[in-house]
């Protein structure tokens, strides 16, 4: 009896937000075209197809992705507080899959959040099959959850699913990855190529300063697979920013296949081949471990500071990445705030599950911890979301007519590599 009570008070809340508006936007127009609908500008993952994972993932975030685009570091147990078992909201989450550290941290900061609010938290995975994920969000319509939260597998073919959560009042929430439909609420991630050009930007500055009478700079790229929009949003950025300094070359780009294995054997090939560059960009964190190892093996590893030094900038972060800046042997490294997905995303579901859509912050809004405050709480031995470095966010119009949450980028030298808010520092 008393679940078919609370089934009702929950199809009640649904009917009292479709009585408060469709799925449309609130303003339009504004600031459009930062992210598109086939997932060029999901900031963390890649979208559209089964095989655009990624970040951090990929990336990271990431995205956003296979275990080896997360590396071969694996995933943590669930740890800390939990908040309230009975919780006044039930949220699920359907993603393709939770190993690898990346990904442990995108979900579990749902996760950790939901709990530290006090509601019930639902964890779905599909296997990264397509029919499974639109199957789990079929389950949580026919049970009547309260939100829905959905990191695609296949973008296009979970839209259909979204649509009918949506058509029942439950509000849909995408995280890293998007989907191409304008019933999703928010999309919450951040922004790959504003990432790829600051890794140009910095790479060039620290070439230029640790090898000052070089005169000319030899970079060699290891980028993602050709293909995927993720790789796409990675690359061409970079790319575009060296191509516009007369004094930097790129002399080589090679496919490390997110894996760092992949990485390393192709790094050392090409060094053998053509001699060191003075200059290397990654466009993930297990490639870009690839490309250390590949430079230990070859005798090339050199700290900063020191005569052949081989500059080192790359894309997301993690322990071991953060100890290679500590020793020298990287330069720089633009990070996700990938934890705070989840809690950004929950925040707004919460928001509108309340008040309707009309709660939500319009295009064009840029949100600052002042407008937003993510409630911290003690997990994983931190005291994780205190430190706002998602701030600020701008909601943007994707192509698709819903709004996205791009949140700010983690720049990460020697100076912070030992950073408690670091996600790498908290899951790898």
């Amino acid at each position: 009896m008393s679940d078919d009570i609370d089934r009702h008070r929950r199809l009640d809340r649904r009917s009292y937000i479709r009585a408060l508006g469709g799925t449309g936007l609130v303003a339009s127009g504004l600031l459009a075209g930062c992210s598109g609908d086939d997932g060029d500008g999901d900031g963390g993952g890649a979208q559209g197809t089964p095989t655009e994972t990624g970040t951090g993932m990929g990336g990271d975030g990431g995205a956003e992705a296979t275990d080896t685009e997360m590396g071969e570091e694996t995933a943590t147990e669930t740890e800390g507080e939990t908040g309230t078992a009975a919780g006044d909201l039930t949220i699920g989450m359907e993603t393709h899959f939770t190993s690898g550290a990346w990904v442990t941290a995108l979900v579990e900061g749902a996760q950790f959040y939901a709990l530290e609010l006090g509601h019930d938290f639902e964890l779905f995975t599909n296997g990264q099959d397509a029919q499974t994920q639109i199957s789990n969000i079929n389950q949580m319509v026919n049970q009547g959850y309260d939100g829905i939260i959905v990191v695609p597998w296949n973008s296009e073919a979970v839209t259909g699913a979204i649509e009918d959560a949506r058509a029942e009042g439950i509000p849909v929430y995408t995280l890293d990855i998007d989907a191409p439909t304008e019933a999703i609420s928010m999309n919450v991630s951040w922004d790959d190529t504003v990432a790829a050009q600051r890794c140009g930007e910095e790479l060039v500055g620290h070439m230029r300063e640790q090898q000052p009478d070089a005169g000319s700079y030899r970079v060699l790229e290891v980028r993602a697979p050709p293909g995927q929009n993720i790789s796409r949003a990675r690359h061409e950025p970079f790319v575009e920013y060296i191509d516009g300094q007369d004094d930097v070359e790129i002399v080589g780009t090679l496919n490390g296949e997110w894996s760092r294995s992949t990485a390393n054997q192709r790094v050392r090939e090409w060094v053998n081949a053509n001699d060191a560059p003075h200059g290397v960009y990654a466009a993930n964190f297990t490639m870009g471990l690839g490309t250390q190892a590949a430079l230990e093996t070859l005798d090339l590893q050199v700290p900063a500071g020191e005569t052949g030094h081989i500059t080192h900038v790359q894309l997301d972060g993690s322990s071991a990445s953060h100890q290679a800046l500590l020793d020298g042997y990287m330069d720089y490294i633009v990070d996700q705030p990938v934890y705070f997905y989840g809690a950004i995303g929950i925040h707004y579901l919460v928001e509108e599950i309340r008040n309707g859509q009309d709660a939500l912050p319009s295009v064009g809004t840029e949100i600052t911890s002042d407008d937003l405050t993510i409630q911290s709480g003690s997990y994983k031995g931190v005291d994780l979301w205190s430190e706002p470095v998602w701030a600020p966010g701008q909601i943007v119009e994707t192509d698709s007519g819903h709004r996205r949450f791009v949140t700010n980028h983690v720049e990460i030298s020697g100076d912070n590599a030992e950073a408690e808010y670091l996600w790498g520092n908290i899951w790898t």
